[in-house]
């Protein structure tokens, strides 16, 4: 009795692996047809244009507002805030941008610190397209080229502090 147990669990391994064979190299009656191979790689090609139309489309991260105090007589003269948001094109460079906002954030601070006074100096404007290319320089020097590809400047105000 313990032999004929052990052929028909023998028996059934073999054809589950035979079954498995033929499934994996498309033989016998899971050979695919031409007709199911055409229609495979058009539902292939579907996904890959879904795919690539979903990966170029432009995203937009919301980066926490720049705050840089000018100062003038060794006192506060005015805070500038700027609010802006950073323009990806890929899910990827979308992931870079939000784990390194913080750092980003810290240089573009660093670097308005000493840009505005110094543009404030020579003009009594500031110019939203210099702050946003100062943006991007500054994205592109820390993250790498390419990986920002614009700069949406949304509001930039001044509070004058007297």
């Amino acid at each position: 009795m313990k032999k004929l147990i052990l052929a028909f669990a023998f028996l059934i391994m073999l054809a589950g692996g035979t079954v498995s064979l033929l499934k994996y190299m498309s033989l016998g009656p899971f050979e695919i047809t031409p007709e199911e191979l055409a229609a495979q790689q058009a539902e292939e090609a579907t996904k890959e244009k879904t795919k690539a139309l979903f990966e170029s489309r432009p995203r937009y991260i919301e980066m926490d507002p720049i705050q840089v105090p000018v100062f003038q007589d060794n006192d506060v003269a005015a805070t500038i805030m700027i609010h802006y948001k950073l323009e990806v094109l890929n899910v990827d460079n979308e992931r870079l941008v939000a784990k390194s906002q913080r750092r980003l954030g810290d240089a573009l601070l660093k670097d308005f610190s000493f840009y505005i006074p110094r543009t404030l100096r020579n003009n009594k404007t500031l110019d939203v397209t210099l702050v946003k290319y100062r943006i991007l320089m500054t994205a592109n020097k820390m993250l790498g080229k390419d990986v920002v590809n614009d700069a949406l400047i949304q509001a930039m105000t001044s509070t004058a502090d007297n």
